[in-house]
C-alpha cells in the first residue's frame, strides 16, 4: 500500500490488451490510471448518441479509495467525453458516488438514471 499519493501521482492511459481490471473492454473508450506500471484505477464511457455518453464503469483499487482518485477519474472520464461532443453523461443512479459529484437523477424511474449536463460555454 501506498502511504503518501495524490490523484496526479497516476497517469492515466489507454490500456494495454488485457490490462483493464473487466474483460472485454471497448479500448477506444476505456482509460486505465497507473502508478509504477500497476493499474490502480480505469473508467469506461460509452458513446449512446452524438451528444450523450454513459459511465459504463468505473474501478479504483481497494488500497487507493477514499484518496480522490476516483473522483479524478470520472474527472477524466466526462472531459474525454466532453472532447468528443458530449453534453450530457448518464450512470446508474443507484451508485451513491455519481450523485455526490453532480449527477442527478431523471426520469420517472429516478433509481435507474442520474445525468450530468455540460453547458457550453
Amino acid at each position: 500500500m501506498v502511504v503518501t499519493f495524490t490523484p496526479r501521482d497516476a497517469r492515466i492511459y489507454r490500456p494495454y490488451p488485457g490490462e483493464a481490471p473487466w474483460p472485454d473492454a471497448d479500448p477506444v473508450w476505456t482509460r486505465v490510471a497507473k502508478l509504477d506500471d500497476a493499474v490502480v484505477g480505469a473508467y469506461e464511457i460509452e458513446r449512446l448518441s452524438a451528444l450523450r455518453f454513459r459511465v459504463k464503469a468505473l474501478w479504483v483499487d481497494a488500497d487507493f479509495r477514499g484518496r480522490g482518485l476516483g473522483r479524478w477519474l470520472l474527472g477524466h472520464a466526462i472531459g474525454t467525453a466532453e472532447s468528443q461532443g458530449g453534453r450530457e453523461i448518464e450512470a446508474a443512479a443507484g451508485v451513491p458516488f455519481y450523485r455526490r459529484h453532480g449527477f442527478r437523477p431523471v426520469g420517472d424511474d429516478a433509481l435507474d438514471l442520474c445525468l450530468f449536463v455540460l453547458s457550453p460555454e
